[in-house]
């Protein structure tokens, strides 16, 4: 009797191992497949963002290439003026590629004086051929000669493109865009705004969440335009609001505090 209560409890005990080794087993899968699907996450995050960021500058880049190809300059003048946008845009795709890749995150931390007012027309001149081909006319105003601001220019070119990239995609019809930059004593205001089709203001509620497009989503967007500007003002003191309604158009409202850096 003895024999057959100790040879039980041993299978016992070798059973309850058993288990609980199937059970650890069990856990270290469950942990693998939650890494896998992790990196899954991560490489779709990451292939949509660097075609988020690539695509306008890889379009200005074609836009004045074709432009060269053409033959329809007529001065030297012409050409060399779109060869530099080209560099410049291709220096801009450059430093892109190397924070997506963490290899210069510092890239979009460095801190220069430069004028706001300037980089939006430089922004809006490098697009200009991609909008007149969108029937899109595109203007900047301002009442300043210069608006000085003491921030990251990388950062600010990021956000108009992005900004003029949805408005091309989802305007739906030729139209519009005005950017308006202003100053106060205490912060830099800056009026995006289109013509388009706009949206349902309870959509455009929830439009710098990330990943949301909203009933006007189109093949091809990843709703992540408004994510990254929201993200890149809040990040610097700043505040966006967002105005639309149907037919009314897009507006998007940005003001960044002013620095003791000038």
């Amino acid at each position: 009797m003895k024999l057959l209560i100790w040879e039980f409890l041993t299978w016992r005990r070798e059973k309850q191992a058993m288990l609980a080794k199937e059970q650890e087993e069990r856990r270290k899968l469950e942990g693998k497949e939650q890494e896998i699907q992790k990196l899954f996450e991560d490489v779709v995050w990451f292939k949509r963002l660097m075609a988020h960021n690539v695509r306008m500058p890889l379009a200005i880049i074609s836009g004045y290439g074709e432009l060269l190809q053409s033959g329809t300059l007529t001065s030297r003048e012409e050409e060399q003026k779109c060869i530099d946008k080209i560099c410049s845009n291709i220096y801009y795709m450059d430093t892109m590629l190397k924070v997506l890749l963490d290899e210069e995150q510092e890239l979009l931390e460095e801190k220069e004086h430069y004028d706001i007012l300037a980089c939006v027309r430089e922004v809006a001149d490098y697009v200009k051929n991609i909008t007149m081909k969108a029937g899109i006319r595109i203007s900047v105003n301002s009442s300043k000669n210069q608006v000085l601001y003491y921030g990251n220019r990388i950062s600010l070119m990021r956000a108009f493109f992005n900004l003029i990239e949805n408005s091309i995609r989802y305007m739906n019809r030729q139209g519009e865009i005005v950017i308006t930059v202003e100053e106060t004593d205490t912060e830099i205001l800056m009026v995006y705004r289109d013509n388009g089709e706009g949206m349902p203001q309870e959509e455009a509620e929830h439009i710098t969440e990330l990943n949301y497009q909203g009933s006007n989503g189109k093949s091809g967007g990843y709703g992540i335009g408004m994510y990254l500007i929201q993200k890149e003002v809040l990040e610097r003191g700043g505040k966006v609001e967002v105005k639309t309604g149907m037919g009314n158009g897009m507006g998007v409202y940005m003001s960044l505090p002013k620095t003791d850096k000038f």
